[in-house]
Protein backbone atom coordinates (compact mmCIF):
# COMPACT_ATOMS: atom_id res chain seq x y z
CA UNK A 1 0.00 0.00 0.00
CA UNK A 2 1.58 3.27 -1.09
CA UNK A 3 0.06 6.61 -0.22
CA UNK A 4 1.48 9.50 -2.21
CA UNK A 5 -1.25 12.04 -2.74
CA UNK A 6 -0.64 14.20 -5.80
CA UNK A 7 -0.88 17.40 -3.81
CA UNK A 8 0.52 20.83 -4.61
CA UNK A 9 0.67 24.05 -2.68
CA UNK A 10 -2.58 25.96 -2.40
CA UNK A 11 -1.69 28.75 -4.79
CA UNK A 12 -0.62 26.37 -7.56
CA UNK A 13 -3.79 24.33 -7.31
CA UNK A 14 -6.10 27.32 -7.25
CA UNK A 15 -4.42 28.84 -10.29
CA UNK A 16 -4.69 25.51 -12.09
CA UNK A 17 -8.38 25.12 -11.45
CA UNK A 18 -9.13 28.73 -12.32
CA UNK A 19 -7.68 28.51 -15.83
CA UNK A 20 -8.84 24.97 -16.64
CA UNK A 21 -12.18 23.44 -17.50
CA UNK A 22 -13.15 23.02 -13.87
CA UNK A 23 -16.30 25.03 -13.50
CA UNK A 24 -17.70 22.42 -11.17
CA UNK A 25 -14.83 23.03 -8.74
CA UNK A 26 -14.33 26.76 -8.83
CA UNK A 27 -15.75 29.61 -10.90
CA UNK A 28 -14.63 33.17 -10.23
CA UNK A 29 -15.03 36.41 -12.14
CA UNK A 30 -11.45 37.47 -11.44
CA UNK A 31 -8.93 34.58 -11.15
CA UNK A 32 -6.45 36.96 -9.49
CA UNK A 33 -8.76 37.85 -6.61
CA UNK A 34 -10.14 34.93 -4.65
CA UNK A 35 -12.76 35.75 -2.05
CA UNK A 36 -13.69 33.66 0.94
CA UNK A 37 -16.88 32.69 -0.85
CA UNK A 38 -14.85 31.52 -3.85
CA UNK A 39 -12.79 29.32 -1.58
CA UNK A 40 -15.93 27.80 -0.10
CA UNK A 41 -16.48 26.20 -3.53
CA UNK A 42 -12.89 24.93 -3.76
CA UNK A 43 -12.68 22.66 -0.73
CA UNK A 44 -10.82 19.79 -2.47
CA UNK A 45 -8.18 22.22 -3.73
CA UNK A 46 -7.84 23.73 -0.27
CA UNK A 47 -7.43 20.34 1.41
CA UNK A 48 -4.85 19.27 -1.16
CA UNK A 49 -3.06 22.59 -0.76
CA UNK A 50 -2.75 22.13 2.99
CA UNK A 51 -1.19 18.71 2.54
CA UNK A 52 1.01 19.98 -0.26
CA UNK A 53 2.43 22.71 1.97
CA UNK A 54 3.75 20.01 4.29
CA UNK A 55 5.25 18.13 1.34
CA UNK A 56 6.89 20.97 -0.54
CA UNK A 57 9.90 21.43 1.78
CA UNK A 58 10.67 17.78 2.51
CA UNK A 59 13.49 17.91 -0.04
CA UNK A 60 15.05 20.88 1.74
CA UNK A 61 14.61 19.07 5.07
CA UNK A 62 16.44 15.99 3.77
CA UNK A 63 19.40 17.96 2.42
CA UNK A 64 19.97 20.10 5.52
CA UNK A 65 19.38 17.23 7.95
CA UNK A 66 21.98 15.28 5.97
CA UNK A 67 24.45 18.17 6.07
CA UNK A 68 24.11 18.72 9.81
CA UNK A 69 24.40 14.98 10.45
CA UNK A 70 27.17 12.80 9.07
CA UNK A 71 25.49 11.93 5.76
CA UNK A 72 26.32 14.85 3.43
CA UNK A 73 29.11 17.35 2.99
CA UNK A 74 29.20 20.59 1.06
CA UNK A 75 30.74 20.13 -2.40
CA UNK A 76 29.66 23.33 -4.14
CA UNK A 77 29.60 27.07 -3.63
CA UNK A 78 26.47 27.69 -1.54
CA UNK A 79 27.09 29.33 1.83
CA UNK A 80 24.00 27.79 3.44
CA UNK A 81 25.23 24.29 2.68
CA UNK A 82 28.78 25.19 3.75
CA UNK A 83 27.70 26.72 7.07
CA UNK A 84 25.41 23.80 7.93
CA UNK A 85 28.01 21.17 6.97
CA UNK A 86 30.55 22.83 9.26
CA UNK A 87 28.04 23.57 12.04
CA UNK A 88 28.68 27.30 12.00
CA UNK A 89 25.13 28.67 11.89
CA UNK A 90 23.26 30.16 14.82
CA UNK A 91 19.79 31.60 15.46
CA UNK A 92 19.00 34.09 12.71
CA UNK A 93 21.41 32.57 10.20
CA UNK A 94 20.02 29.06 9.73
CA UNK A 95 19.18 28.15 6.14
CA UNK A 96 16.28 26.08 7.50
CA UNK A 97 14.23 29.17 8.34
CA UNK A 98 12.18 28.81 5.15
CA UNK A 99 11.38 25.19 5.96
CA UNK A 100 10.15 26.14 9.42
CA UNK A 101 8.05 28.96 7.95
CA UNK A 102 6.46 26.54 5.48
CA UNK A 103 5.42 24.09 8.19
CA UNK A 104 4.06 26.94 10.33
CA UNK A 105 1.98 28.01 7.32
CA UNK A 106 0.78 24.44 6.84
CA UNK A 107 -0.40 24.38 10.44
CA UNK A 108 -2.28 27.66 10.11
CA UNK A 109 -3.72 26.64 6.71
CA UNK A 110 -4.93 23.39 8.26
CA UNK A 111 -6.75 25.19 11.05
CA UNK A 112 -8.45 27.55 8.62
CA UNK A 113 -9.31 24.72 6.23
CA UNK A 114 -10.85 22.59 8.99
CA UNK A 115 -13.03 25.53 10.07
CA UNK A 116 -14.05 26.21 6.47
CA UNK A 117 -14.91 22.57 5.72
CA UNK A 118 -16.96 22.34 8.91
CA UNK A 119 -18.80 25.58 8.17
CA UNK A 120 -19.53 24.85 4.52
CA UNK A 121 -20.38 21.15 4.83
CA UNK A 122 -22.02 21.39 8.25
CA UNK A 123 -22.94 17.95 9.56
CA UNK A 124 -21.51 16.13 6.54
CA UNK A 125 -18.00 17.38 7.36
CA UNK A 126 -17.55 14.89 10.19
CA UNK A 127 -17.51 11.96 7.79
CA UNK A 128 -15.77 13.60 4.83
CA UNK A 129 -12.16 12.54 4.00
CA UNK A 130 -11.15 16.17 3.47
CA UNK A 131 -11.48 16.84 7.18
CA UNK A 132 -9.28 13.84 7.93
CA UNK A 133 -6.80 15.08 5.31
CA UNK A 134 -6.34 18.53 6.82
CA UNK A 135 -6.23 17.23 10.39
CA UNK A 136 -3.57 14.71 9.39
CA UNK A 137 -1.62 17.49 7.66
CA UNK A 138 -1.80 19.71 10.74
CA UNK A 139 -0.46 16.92 12.94
CA UNK A 140 2.24 16.15 10.36
CA UNK A 141 3.40 19.77 10.53
CA UNK A 142 3.55 19.49 14.34
CA UNK A 143 5.62 16.33 14.01
CA UNK A 144 8.08 17.78 11.52
CA UNK A 145 8.52 20.97 13.54
CA UNK A 146 9.11 19.07 16.78
CA UNK A 147 11.49 16.67 15.04
CA UNK A 148 13.59 19.39 13.47
CA UNK A 149 13.58 22.58 15.54
CA UNK A 150 14.39 23.13 19.20
CA UNK A 151 11.44 25.51 19.73
CA UNK A 152 8.41 26.87 17.92
CA UNK A 153 5.05 28.46 18.73
CA UNK A 154 2.17 26.04 19.01
CA UNK A 155 -0.50 28.38 17.65
CA UNK A 156 -0.58 31.45 15.43
CA UNK A 157 0.99 34.45 17.21
CA UNK A 158 1.49 32.30 20.30
CA UNK A 159 4.49 32.21 22.63
CA UNK A 160 7.36 29.92 21.88
CA UNK A 161 7.23 26.31 23.06
CA UNK A 162 9.81 23.55 23.27
CA UNK A 163 10.28 20.79 20.73
CA UNK A 164 8.79 18.41 23.29
CA UNK A 165 5.63 20.50 23.54
CA UNK A 166 5.32 20.55 19.74
CA UNK A 167 5.61 16.76 19.65
CA UNK A 168 3.02 16.46 22.41
CA UNK A 169 0.70 18.61 20.32
CA UNK A 170 1.37 16.27 17.41
CA UNK A 171 0.24 13.34 19.57
CA UNK A 172 -3.01 15.12 20.37
CA UNK A 173 -3.64 16.19 16.78
CA UNK A 174 -2.81 12.78 15.32
CA UNK A 175 -5.41 11.35 17.70
CA UNK A 176 -8.00 13.73 16.25
CA UNK A 177 -6.88 12.89 12.72
CA UNK A 178 -7.25 9.17 13.37
CA UNK A 179 -10.77 9.69 14.69
CA UNK A 180 -11.64 11.81 11.62
CA UNK A 181 -10.22 9.19 9.25
CA UNK A 182 -12.17 6.43 10.96
CA UNK A 183 -15.36 8.47 10.72
CA UNK A 184 -14.68 8.98 6.99
CA UNK A 185 -13.79 5.29 6.54
CA UNK A 186 -10.50 6.36 4.96
CA UNK A 187 -7.76 3.83 5.72
CA UNK A 188 -5.01 5.79 3.96
CA UNK A 189 -5.32 8.89 6.15
CA UNK A 190 -5.82 6.65 9.15
CA UNK A 191 -2.59 4.71 8.52
CA UNK A 192 -0.65 7.90 7.84
CA UNK A 193 -1.94 9.38 11.10
CA UNK A 194 -1.21 6.22 13.09
CA UNK A 195 2.32 6.08 11.66
CA UNK A 196 2.82 9.74 12.51
CA UNK A 197 1.58 9.08 16.03
CA UNK A 198 4.08 6.23 16.39
CA UNK A 199 6.90 8.51 15.23
CA UNK A 200 5.89 11.28 17.65
CA UNK A 201 5.82 8.82 20.56
CA UNK A 202 9.26 7.52 19.57
CA UNK A 203 10.75 11.03 19.59
CA UNK A 204 9.13 11.69 22.98
CA UNK A 205 10.67 8.51 24.40
CA UNK A 206 7.29 6.79 24.81
CA UNK A 207 8.67 3.57 23.39
CA UNK A 208 5.88 1.17 24.39
CA UNK A 209 3.23 3.49 22.95
CA UNK A 210 5.31 4.03 19.83
CA UNK A 211 5.64 0.28 19.24
CA UNK A 212 1.94 -0.32 19.85
CA UNK A 213 0.98 2.22 17.19
CA UNK A 214 3.70 1.09 14.77
CA UNK A 215 2.42 -2.48 14.95
CA UNK A 216 -0.87 -1.32 13.39
CA UNK A 217 0.82 -0.33 10.11
CA UNK A 218 0.66 -3.07 7.44
CA UNK A 219 3.63 -4.14 5.34
CA UNK A 220 4.07 -2.11 2.19
CA UNK A 221 2.54 1.10 3.51
CA UNK A 222 4.32 4.35 2.60
CA UNK A 223 3.23 7.94 3.00
CA UNK A 224 5.30 10.07 0.62
CA UNK A 225 5.97 13.73 -0.01
CA UNK A 226 5.06 14.17 -3.65
CA UNK A 227 7.06 16.07 -6.26
CA UNK A 228 6.34 16.70 -9.92
CA UNK A 229 7.39 18.79 -12.90
CA UNK A 230 6.06 21.95 -11.23
CA UNK A 231 7.48 21.32 -7.76
CA UNK A 232 10.69 19.35 -8.30
CA UNK A 233 12.73 17.34 -5.80
CA UNK A 234 15.76 19.43 -4.83
CA UNK A 235 17.62 16.45 -3.41
CA UNK A 236 17.94 15.52 -7.08
CA UNK A 237 18.37 19.00 -8.53
CA UNK A 238 21.14 20.19 -6.23
CA UNK A 239 22.96 17.11 -4.93
CA UNK A 240 22.70 14.30 -7.49
CA UNK A 241 24.87 12.99 -10.32
CA UNK A 242 23.89 14.63 -13.59
CA UNK A 243 22.47 17.71 -11.86
CA UNK A 244 24.00 20.42 -9.66
CA UNK A 245 26.39 18.55 -7.36
CA UNK A 246 26.40 21.10 -4.53
CA UNK A 247 26.45 18.42 -1.82
CA UNK A 248 27.41 14.78 -1.75
CA UNK A 249 27.86 11.85 0.58
CA UNK A 250 30.38 12.57 3.34
CA UNK A 251 33.91 11.26 2.98
CA UNK A 252 33.43 8.81 5.84
CA UNK A 253 31.21 6.74 3.50
CA UNK A 254 33.50 6.85 0.47
CA UNK A 255 35.35 3.60 1.27
CA UNK A 256 31.97 1.83 1.11
CA UNK A 257 31.13 3.12 -2.39
CA UNK A 258 32.63 1.55 -5.49
CA UNK A 259 33.36 3.53 -8.63
CA UNK A 260 31.19 2.84 -11.66
CA UNK A 261 30.92 4.32 -15.14
CA UNK A 262 27.89 2.46 -16.40
CA UNK A 263 25.20 2.54 -13.72
CA UNK A 264 24.44 3.40 -10.14
CA UNK A 265 25.50 0.97 -7.46
CA UNK A 266 24.84 0.40 -3.78
CA UNK A 267 26.73 1.52 -0.73
CA UNK A 268 28.16 -1.47 1.12
CA UNK A 269 26.70 -2.24 4.51
CA UNK A 270 29.14 -0.69 7.05
CA UNK A 271 28.90 -3.78 9.28
CA UNK A 272 29.00 -6.67 6.79
CA UNK A 273 30.49 -5.00 3.68
CA UNK A 274 27.70 -6.37 1.46
CA UNK A 275 26.10 -4.10 -1.16
CA UNK A 276 22.89 -2.81 0.42
CA UNK A 277 20.03 -2.25 -2.10
CA UNK A 278 18.45 0.24 0.29
CA UNK A 279 21.32 2.69 -0.30
CA UNK A 280 21.58 3.47 -4.01
CA UNK A 281 24.63 5.63 -4.83
CA UNK A 282 26.62 6.81 -7.84
CA UNK A 283 30.34 7.59 -8.17
CA UNK A 284 32.13 7.73 -11.49
CA UNK A 285 35.36 9.37 -10.30
CA UNK A 286 34.42 12.93 -11.25
CA UNK A 287 34.67 15.96 -8.96
CA UNK A 288 31.73 18.06 -7.84
CA UNK A 289 30.73 21.67 -8.47
CA UNK A 290 33.60 23.01 -6.36
CA UNK A 291 36.04 21.44 -8.86
CA UNK A 292 38.01 19.67 -6.16
CA UNK A 293 35.86 17.27 -4.09
CA UNK A 294 35.01 13.82 -5.50
CA UNK A 295 31.25 13.71 -5.84
CA UNK A 296 29.72 10.62 -4.27
CA UNK A 297 26.07 10.94 -5.14
CA UNK A 298 22.94 9.58 -3.57
CA UNK A 299 20.88 7.78 -6.23
CA UNK A 300 17.80 6.75 -4.26
CA UNK A 301 16.08 9.64 -6.03
CA UNK A 302 17.30 9.79 -9.63
CA UNK A 303 14.46 11.75 -11.26
CA UNK A 304 13.35 15.33 -10.63
CA UNK A 305 9.83 14.20 -9.75
CA UNK A 306 10.89 11.42 -7.36
CA UNK A 307 8.79 11.24 -4.19
CA UNK A 308 10.34 11.20 -0.70
CA UNK A 309 9.00 8.73 1.89
CA UNK A 310 7.95 10.46 5.09
CA UNK A 311 6.54 7.45 6.96
CA UNK A 312 6.58 3.80 5.93
CA UNK A 313 6.08 0.28 7.22
CA UNK A 314 9.79 -0.58 7.39
CA UNK A 315 10.27 2.49 9.56
CA UNK A 316 7.48 1.22 11.79
CA UNK A 317 9.27 -2.11 12.17
CA UNK A 318 12.37 -0.18 13.25
CA UNK A 319 10.29 1.59 15.90
CA UNK A 320 9.18 -1.81 17.19
CA UNK A 321 12.82 -2.95 17.17
CA UNK A 322 13.94 0.10 19.10
CA UNK A 323 11.26 -0.43 21.71
CA UNK A 324 12.70 -3.90 22.30
CA UNK A 325 16.24 -2.51 22.40
CA UNK A 326 15.20 0.03 25.05
CA UNK A 327 14.03 -2.81 27.33
CA UNK A 328 17.17 -4.91 26.76
CA UNK A 329 15.37 -7.43 24.55
CA UNK A 330 18.24 -7.72 22.09
CA UNK A 331 16.96 -11.01 20.71
CA UNK A 332 13.58 -9.51 19.85
CA UNK A 333 15.26 -6.48 18.32
CA UNK A 334 17.57 -8.65 16.22
CA UNK A 335 14.70 -10.77 14.91
CA UNK A 336 13.01 -7.66 13.53
CA UNK A 337 16.23 -6.26 12.07
CA UNK A 338 17.09 -9.57 10.41
CA UNK A 339 13.65 -9.75 8.81
CA UNK A 340 14.28 -6.37 7.22
CA UNK A 341 17.76 -7.44 6.12
CA UNK A 342 16.51 -10.71 4.67
CA UNK A 343 14.02 -8.79 2.52
CA UNK A 344 16.96 -7.18 0.68
CA UNK A 345 19.23 -10.22 0.68
CA UNK A 346 21.65 -9.26 3.46
CA UNK A 347 23.33 -11.54 5.99
CA UNK A 348 21.59 -11.86 9.34
CA UNK A 349 23.09 -10.41 12.51
CA UNK A 350 23.88 -12.62 15.48
CA UNK A 351 22.07 -11.58 18.65
CA UNK A 352 24.29 -9.04 20.44
CA UNK A 353 25.17 -9.50 24.10
CA UNK A 354 26.02 -5.91 25.02
CA UNK A 355 24.33 -2.54 24.64
CA UNK A 356 26.98 -0.93 22.43
CA UNK A 357 26.73 -3.68 19.81
CA UNK A 358 22.94 -3.72 19.95
CA UNK A 359 22.85 0.03 19.46
CA UNK A 360 25.25 -0.14 16.51
CA UNK A 361 23.04 -2.77 14.84
CA UNK A 362 19.91 -0.68 15.37
CA UNK A 363 21.44 2.55 14.10
CA UNK A 364 23.02 0.75 11.15
CA UNK A 365 19.59 -0.45 10.06
CA UNK A 366 18.00 2.93 10.70
CA UNK A 367 20.65 4.53 8.47
CA UNK A 368 19.94 2.07 5.66
CA UNK A 369 16.14 1.96 5.85
CA UNK A 370 15.88 5.75 6.19
CA UNK A 371 18.68 6.49 3.72
CA UNK A 372 18.16 10.01 2.33
CA UNK A 373 14.95 10.48 4.31
CA UNK A 374 16.45 12.99 6.75
CA UNK A 375 16.39 10.86 9.90
CA UNK A 376 20.09 10.33 10.67
CA UNK A 377 20.56 13.73 12.35
CA UNK A 378 17.61 12.97 14.64
CA UNK A 379 19.17 9.68 15.65
CA UNK A 380 22.52 11.25 16.47
CA UNK A 381 20.73 13.90 18.54
CA UNK A 382 18.46 11.65 20.52
CA UNK A 383 21.11 8.98 21.17
CA UNK A 384 23.59 11.67 22.20
CA UNK A 385 26.09 10.58 19.53
CA UNK A 386 26.75 13.76 17.53
CA UNK A 387 29.98 14.56 19.40
CA UNK A 388 31.44 11.05 19.32
CA UNK A 389 30.53 10.50 15.66
CA UNK A 390 32.27 13.69 14.57
CA UNK A 391 35.23 13.06 16.86
CA UNK A 392 35.69 9.70 15.10
CA UNK A 393 36.18 11.27 11.66
CA UNK A 394 39.62 10.93 10.06
CA UNK A 395 40.33 7.65 11.78
CA UNK A 396 39.56 9.06 15.20
CA UNK A 397 41.67 12.19 14.80
CA UNK A 398 38.59 14.36 14.33
CA UNK A 399 38.02 16.95 11.65
CA UNK A 400 39.27 20.48 12.24
CA UNK A 401 36.69 21.83 9.78
CA UNK A 402 33.85 20.01 11.52
CA UNK A 403 34.70 20.16 15.25
CA UNK A 404 32.98 17.61 17.46
CA UNK A 405 32.51 20.12 20.27
CA UNK A 406 30.06 22.97 19.86
CA UNK A 407 28.29 21.45 16.85
CA UNK A 408 24.53 22.11 16.70
CA UNK A 409 22.44 18.99 17.14
CA UNK A 410 19.13 20.56 16.09
CA UNK A 411 18.07 23.62 14.14
CA UNK A 412 17.08 26.93 15.66
CA UNK A 413 13.67 28.49 15.23
CA UNK A 414 13.10 30.73 12.21
CA UNK A 415 13.81 34.37 13.01
CA UNK A 416 10.82 35.43 10.89
CA UNK A 417 8.41 34.36 13.62
CA UNK A 418 9.95 36.44 16.44
CA UNK A 419 10.33 39.38 14.05
CA UNK A 420 6.59 39.56 13.43
CA UNK A 421 5.15 37.75 16.45
CA UNK A 422 4.79 40.19 19.38
CA UNK A 423 4.61 37.30 21.85
CA UNK A 424 8.17 36.13 21.13
CA UNK A 425 11.23 38.19 22.03
CA UNK A 426 13.56 38.41 19.03
CA UNK A 427 16.64 38.12 21.22
CA UNK A 428 19.53 35.78 20.42
CA UNK A 429 20.21 35.15 24.10
CA UNK A 430 16.66 33.89 24.62
CA UNK A 431 16.59 31.55 21.61
CA UNK A 432 17.68 27.93 21.76
CA UNK A 433 20.24 26.04 19.67
CA UNK A 434 21.38 22.78 21.31
CA UNK A 435 25.04 21.97 20.71
CA UNK A 436 27.45 19.21 21.65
Amino acid sequence: MRMNRKSGILVSILIAVSVGACDDILTVSDPQAYTSEDLDFALPAIANGVEGTVHEVMDNFVVYQSLLGDVYQHTGTWSGYDETDHGRFQYGTSAMDGTHNSWLRARWFANDAADRITRVMEGAAATDPMLAQVKMSEAMADLMIGMTFCESPLVASGPTATDTQNLEQAVTNFGEAIAAAKAANNSEYEYASVAGLAQAHLLLGNYASAAAEAAKIPAGFSYDAVFNEEDTNWVVLVTTKGFNEAAGLMYKWWPKIDQTTTQSSYMRDPLTDEPDPRMAVYFDGEVATDNETPHYSQYKYALENADIPMLHSDGMRLIEAEAKYRTGDYAGMTTILNTLRAAVGLTAFATPTDDATAQSYLLNERFAEHFMEGRRRNDLHRFGLMKSVFAALNGGAGDSERPASGRPTKFSMTDSEPTYNPNINNDLTQRCLPKT
